[in-house]
């Protein structure tokens, strides 16, 4: 990939400065726009694309999704007033007061994930996750629906508890020595090295999303509902 993703080293990064490499244009004022660096978290791993807008002294877009397609981290978006060229130096900036939201409900997840590992003696697969506005939601291949205020219970005990979030890139080959507690291993894809997120005492697993500094910043976790489908579909928010 040719973009330096920032959002990997820093979740609390709101703007950087940049220069594109490509613009695609698509149809009317549409169009993606490649860069050699980012604060744009993209689309996948359960986590929803950054917001915002790309802006140089040519133009500004308004990016409306970041997506990882064909190796390439790409800003679709539309041209509010002018247009960005290669080699244009510009500013991009995300919508904080969403990217937080999302870094709230994500390390809930994670917590969440903890939560389900107590009840159920052992980590728990998920089928799907979802940790953003307008409806967070995690989907758990169990035998038997978690008991909601069991699940709460133990997933604000971790966010009281105030404990660091600890982001590190682990070896492939000593992956197995940082990891405990992590849902999903079966699937995960093979790489020289892997970014763990850690929450100490609960679990530690391979996650490329962004989150918060500390359990205390979630605030609470809330339990809205269990619903069964494929398997066990957990909807949460944080408050």
């Amino acid at each position: 990939m040719r973009t330096e993703p920032l959002y990997l080293e820093d979740s609390y990064l709101r703007r950087c400065e940049a220069r594109v490499l490509e613009v695609e244009r698509v149809k009317g004022r549409r169009a993606y726009v490649v860069l050699d660096r980012t604060v744009f978290h993209p689309l996948g791993g359960g986590q929803p694309s950054d917001v915002g807008f790309i802006a140089g002294a040519g133009g500004r877009m308004e990016v409306r999704k970041a997506l990882l397609l064909d190796g390439e981290l790409k800003h679709w978006g539309v041209f509010a007033e002018g247009e960005l060229g290669e080699g244009d130096e510009v500013v991009c900036e995300i919508d904080w007061g969403r990217r937080y939201a999302v870094m709230r409900l994500h390390t809930a997840g994670h917590i969440l994930d903890y939560a389900m590992a107590v009840l159920f003696g052992r980590p728990v697969d998920t089928l799907e996750a979802f940790h953003g506005p307008p409806e967070a939601y995690l989907e758990y291949d169990a035998e038997r629906p978690p008991d909601p205020a069991l699940l709460e219970e133990v997933a604000n005990e971790v966010v009281g508890a105030d404990l660091p979030v600890v982001v590190k890139l682990v070896r492939r080959e000593e992956l197995p020595e940082h990891l405990y507690n992590a849902p999903n291993l079966r699937r995960l894809p093979a790489a020289e090295a892997y970014r763990v997120v850690e929450i100490p005492g609960a679990n530690a697993m391979p996650c490329t999303g962004t989150h918060v500094r500390r359990t205390g910043e979630v605030g609470g976790v809330k339990v809205l509902r269990v619903e069964k489908r494929i398997g066990y579909r957990v909807y949460y928010t944080v408050t």
